[in-house]
């Protein structure tokens, strides 16, 4: 983060492959968040966040107005109140995930456990 003038700056580095196309950074909602909570700290400030992709060098940006910070506000208050009621907690597709989740660690979530057993009996 950087200030310069009226202005709050926002670079989140990438490593990954994967990148947002330019039409939806807008969207982001890690970038959404990051400008959200900036605007609630300097509210008299532009605030302008930005995706840095290390690995091809391209930066994708966005100047949040006050409804991209509201839009994020909505978006972020439905996504709370959609998990607090969802009592369906499927397990994900992604494997490697497992890997870093205390709950498959813990034992709490046997699909986790499974696939972590099976990923060590692979090595």
């Amino acid at each position: 983060m950087d200030i310069i003038g009226d202005r709050v700056n926002i670079t989140d580095y990438k490593t990954g492959k994967w990148e947002v196309a330019q039409k939806h950074v807008h969207s982001n909602l890690q970038l959404g968040i990051y400008a959200l909570a900036l605007h609630n700290i300097f509210p008299e400030k532009e605030i302008y966040a930005e995706l840095y992709y290390l690995r091809s060098g391209k930066r994708k940006g966005h100047l949040f107005t006050e409804e991209d910070i509201d839009e994020v506000k909505n978006k972020l208050i439905n996504t709370i109140q959609k998990i607090m009621v969802d009592q369906n907690f499927t397990p994900t597709a992604n494997s490697r995930v497992c890997s870093y989740c205390d709950h498959a660690k813990s034992g709490a979530c046997p699909t986790g456990v499974y696939r972590n057993k099976n990923n060590s009996y692979r090595k």
